[in-house]
């Protein structure tokens, strides 16, 4: 129970009491909220992912028509031949969808590919080119 105020002086102790729990509090909420984001943070990822692949980007580029006739010409005749209807048009529409996300950043796309037909090492070798600073041929 709050004590009665019966001077000026408590009341400024008192307001600064307030202050103080005030300023305690907001801190915990902007606390709770950073562990709030934190924890939905996959469940963001995994819709904006999805997101990418029902919906197609409004700009068109030379890669993302690049992306388009290898997605309708390998993907859908060559890798899905034998498949039904349903199957090859809808994994095209995907990719094709998908890739007109990736398609405005053509530099991060070409350093994906690199860095997968890139030679995997060993941690002995990894240890060797962090300390060197260069990769051995």
């Amino acid at each position: 129970m709050i004590n009665q105020i019966t001077n000026y002086k408590e009341l400024l102790q008192e307001k600064a009491r307030l202050q103080a729990l005030l300023t305690e509090q907001e801190l915990q909420i902007k606390e709770d909220w950073q562990v709030i984001k934190e924890d939905l943070r996959p469940y963001a990822n995994a819709a904006a992912t999805i997101r990418n692949f029902l919906t197609r980007k409004a700009t068109v580029s030379a890669m993302q028509l690049g992306v388009n006739i290898f997605a309708d010409g390998f993907v859908k005749k060559v890798l899905l031949g034998n498949m039904g209807w349903l199957t090859r048009t809808i994994i095209p529409f995907f990719i094709k969808n998908y890739a007109s996300h990736l398609t405005d950043e053509p530099e991060k796309i070409l350093q994906k590919i690199k860095s997968f037909f890139k030679k995997k090492h060993t941690k002995q070798e990894e240890e060797t080119i962090h300390e060197t600073g260069m990769e051995a041929v």
